[in-house]
């Protein structure tokens, strides 16, 4: 019995040396358009998803001393229509006005990425939808693909794209 088992041993251990390892090669691809900016990410930090999941969270409740804990004084939001929000205080009294006159109704997310670039920066992208219930009354969806910039625990960049399917 005690030959039997070391033959089988034997022989499990010469079919293991005798097999093949395959090299798994990453394929590169000719792009036909180069990004400008980077194209090279691995997964980032979780804990900045939380931070822009905190920041939502802040904007739905009205609580825009929340969101401000969050975001770099000097941080610039690159608005869906083209305007260009700079600093904490100027997003906060942009906020003040816009937000406190709609209510964001059935948040949710669809996707949400934390990455980091070959050139060090971490972003979170994200996409996510509402309804959002206006001074009216009427109520309007909207999806929403936005790329957040964190350096050292705060927001410091978003830019930003919003469609309201029809």
């Amino acid at each position: 019995m005690k030959k039997l088992l070391i033959l089988s041993l034997l022989f499990a251990f010469s079919s293991c040396a005798n097999q093949e390892t395959q090299k798994t090669e990453s394929t590169e691809v000719d792009k036909i358009f180069k990004p400008t900016y980077t194209d090279n990410f691995k997964i980032g930090d979780p804990e900045n998803i939380l931070l822009i999941e905190k920041m939502h969270q802040g904007m739905i409740s009205k609580d825009f001393e929340a969101v401000g804990e969050l975001v770099a004084d000097d941080a610039i939001f690159y608005m869906e229509d083209g305007a260009t929000i700079e600093g904490k205080s100027a997003l906060l009294e942009f906020m003040g006005e816009n937000f406190s006159q709609i209510t964001l109704q059935n948040y949710s997310v669809g996707v949400s990425i934390s990455v980091i670039g070959e050139n060090g920066e971490e972003w979170v992208l994200m996409w996510d939808q509402a309804d959002i219930k206006m001074p009216d009354g009427s109520i309007q969806k909207v999806d929403w693909m936005d790329a957040f910039q964190i350096e050292n625990g705060k927001i410091v960049a978003m830019n930003g794209f919003v469609k309201s399917p029809k």
